[in-house]
């Protein structure tokens, strides 16, 4: 049974002649009874009586025309959205991102891009980054961003923005502590950090290695699970930490956190944006890829910064877009 089938069958139907049918469809007679045929012999019933040069629908032809019906319908219905879907901005757009694009990014970036296209409809997953990736890689996202590349997949990734990591502390933690501050006194402070596997851990124990220090000789006195109950863990003074700039930037403009420095240490992490090459884009992907690489290249120019918080978030965007870095396994 296949649709040539059954729309010869429901033509024949609704004609009640297989001459006429032809002539609708604008296909010969034979061919007409030969799907009628092939339906028939499919099923394994008659749908026609034939009698003399007429013919009359039998009780199993009344019962798969109503079907038929419900059946074209539905197909018409997902043509028209499917064409319309393939030549305007519209439909679901289906992201993902690691923790901070989700929270610290995503929020003025989409705000954006739907007064754009305010005929999209946004759905936003937040994880890690290998969890997003696997969900693009599977299918079930559109685009993401996140902290990590993968050089062995078949996902396409561009630079989106550098990420500032920072040591952060409470104002009063620091009085009294002798500065500038040394990679010796540092790793014997009181430490708050994220979880084995997060982005930004990893990003501070190679930053430590680098630095001549091993992770294990920090003073950990809390693990946390998420940026925002870091940052509230050394607000009330339980210790310093790292975390990303964006992140901690209100906390920062409040005075309810200062930023350590330590020439010794130098952080480096980025955020990409990913997709399936190989998977078909609608324009509303294809859109929303273009608008956040023309974000990062707008954003890049001070002088075309036009609100205040748009500056403080996009002010860290790379000059060159889309340059491949090594695969880091991190979490947003």
């Amino acid at each position: 049974m296949d649709m040539r089938q059954l729309r010869a069958f429901a033509k024949v139907y609704e004609r009640k002649s297989f001459s006429r049918a032809a002539e609708d469809l604008a296909l010969s007679q034979p061919t007409i009874s030969a799907h009628v045929a092939s339906l028939e012999q499919s099923i394994q019933v008659s749908l026609f009586d034939r009698l003399g040069r007429g013919i009359l629908p039998t009780q199993a032809a009344d019962i798969l025309y109503g079907h038929c019906a419900s059946i074209f319908t539905s197909l018409d219905r997902a043509e028209s959205e499917i064409r319309l879907l393939s030549n305007d901005v519209s439909g679901e757009l289906k992201l993902g991102g690691s923790t901070i694009p989700t929270n610290y990014l995503f929020p003025e970036l989409l705000s954006r891009f739907s007064r754009k296209y305010p005929n999209v409809r946004i759905s936003l997953v937040e994880g890690d980054s290998l969890n997003i990736l696997d969900l693009i890689s599977r299918g079930e996202l559109c685009v993401g961003v996140v902290g990590a590349r993968d050089e062995s997949s078949e996902l396409e990734f561009q630079t989106l923005v550098d990420d500032s990591l920072v040591v952060l502390a409470a104002p009063n933690f620091l009085s009294g502590r002798r500065t500038p501050f040394s990679m010796e006194s540092i790793a014997k402070m009181p430490w708050v950090v994220r979880q084995p596997g997060s982005g930004t851990r990893l990003a501070v124990e190679q930053a430590l290695e680098k630095a001549g220090c091993s992770p294990k000789e920090l003073n950990v006195v809390s693990v946390v699970d998420g940026t925002e109950a870091l940052l509230r863990f050394v607000r009330c003074g339980m210790g310093i930490t790292v975390s990303s700039r964006l992140a901690a930037r209100e906390y920062l403009q409040r005075g309810e956190l200062t930023a350590v420095s330590i020439p010794e240490l130098r952080f480096e992490r980025s955020f990409f944006v990913v997709h399936h090459p190989l998977r078909h884009q609608f324009p509303v992907v294809r859109y929303f890829l273009k608008f956040v690489i023309e974000a990062a290249e707008t954003f890049e120019q001070p002088e075309a910064i036009q609100h205040q918080v748009e500056e403080e978030v996009f002010d860290l965007v790379r000059r060159s877009v889309g340059h491949s870095d090594s695969f880091h396994h991190q979490r947003g």
